[in-house]
């Protein structure tokens, strides 16, 4: 790695750590880093720790946890007639339940 690599990478490091965690369902601003960066959130008014989506990011509530998943699973090849929580992968189904079970 030369010397402008380097910069560069620190540059980018030092932007990465402005960033602040989103719920991937409706867009708020959580207390904490993004998911990608491998930290943990909460969400501002119960300072709670925000749950983790089946197909990653973190959600603020159950309801932001399925309209994630229905969003991405539509993407997938084969998927795009997904309308709601009854549709999902039996995967991503028991994951939200997992989630918000208690």
């Amino acid at each position: 790695m030369n010397i402008q690599q380097y910069a560069d990478y620190e540059k980018k490091l030092k932007d990465m750590s402005k960033e602040v965690a989103t719920c991937r369902g409706c867009g708020r601003k959580l207390n904490g880093k993004p998911y990608y960066a491998g930290h943990t959130a909460y969400i501002p008014e119960t300072n709670e720790r925000a749950k983790v989506n089946h197909y990653g990011g973190f959600v603020c509530s159950e309801r932001c946890d399925i309209k994630s998943s229905v969003e991405l699973e539509v993407t997938m090849p084969g998927c795009n007639t997904i309308k709601g929580f009854n549709n999902l992968s039996t995967y991503a189904q028991q994951s939200i339940k997992r989630n918000w079970q208690n």
